[in-house]
């Protein structure tokens, strides 16, 4: 496959839409960035003890190391994304993991808030169980490798070996996807997708398993989440997986107790307005490339035919 890109010519209009929407994103990967240091400020005025506070600083260093490593590629560093994505098109997005996370968040948040108010109307709730900010920022590392780890990463590995590919287990485990090239039969394929399904089935099953405090209309949004997680897992890795994950669970809590132990609420509702702006956008956009991407598959299997 050729790593040349063909340069993309854009009309005026198109070019002001693109842009918008790369600034958009950026704006997103910016609360990213702010809910950091935002979060160490939360955690030392919640009034919680030294040990959850030590416990919370490790876990926030973890993840400020994989948000840096995610800064760095896969294939592009994040400040070169712009360039590239009005030079080669939009699909230069997923050339980086924050990036592409940018717009999968503005997407998925938006379809589960849908998927949830619509089976709440008819009926099915959702639930609303209390939530401990501590496990809560545990949550997206030890569930990613349970699920994603485990399960994906484990199924690389196996066809890894019965494949006869030299490779080096942890790289493995930790990024499938840079094992492509062995796993690139559409019957390896297969096998992984499956396995994702598997995955996001589990995730979806665990938070309304007993003692899992949800109700049964959790089960949706979470089996939905698990599969983009494991898509963005195999494709992007460990950190990649972990920071969607970690989206979710706990960019917004930084700004809900600042807003409230400061008495501002405007960076609260400014993800907000961000989703819904960018939501729409990301999910019209990630629907045109992947009919992109069958389009050029089924192109494909019938030229191989």
């Amino acid at each position: 496959m050729s790593l040349v890109k063909d340069q993309v010519n854009y009309s005026k209009s198109s070019t002001i839409l693109a842009l918008a929407y790369i600034i958009l994103i950026l704006l997103l990967i910016g609360l990213m960035i702010l809910s950091f240091p935002l979060g160490l400020y939360t955690v030392f005025n919640l009034g919680i003890d030294a040990s959850s506070i030590v416990i919370f600083i490790i876990i926030w260093l973890t993840y400020l190391v994989l948000f840096i490593k995610a800064i760095r590629g896969p294939r592009l560093p994040l400040n070169k994304v712009p360039r590239s994505a009005l030079d080669y098109g939009l699909k230069s997005i997923f050339d980086n993991t924050l990036s592409t996370l940018a717009v999968t968040l503005s997407a998925l948040f938006l379809i589960t808030i849908f998927i949830t108010l619509l089976q709440e109307s008819a009926g099915i709730g959702t639930g609303s169980p209390e939530i401990d900010p501590i496990l809560t920022s545990i949550a997206p590392i030890n569930e990613e490798i349970i699920f994603r780890v485990v399960i994906i990463g484990t199924a690389a590995i196996l066809l890894l070996l019965i494949r006869g590919a030299r490779f080096n287990p942890f790289k493995a485990l930790w990024h499938p996807a840079r094992y492509i090239s062995e796993l690139g039969t559409k019957t390896d394929m297969k096998v992984i997708y499956f396995a994702i399904l598997i995955s996001g089935a589990l995730f979806g099953y665990v938070h309304i398993a007993p003692r899992g405090g949800w109700e049964i209309g959790k089960f949706t949004p979470t089996f939905l989440a698990g599969i983009v997680l494991g898509w963005i897992y195999f494709f992007y890795g460990f950190p990649g997986a972990v920071l969607l994950h970690w989206s979710f669970n706990y960019f917004l809590d930084p700004f809900f107790y600042f807003g409230s132990a400061v008495g501002e609420s405007s960076l609260y509702f400014t993800y907000y307005y961000l989703i819904f702006i960018i939501g729409p956008a990301s999910i019209l956009f990630l629907l045109i490339y992947a009919l992109q991407k069958i389009k050029a598959y089924n192109k494909q299997a019938f030229l191989e035919r």
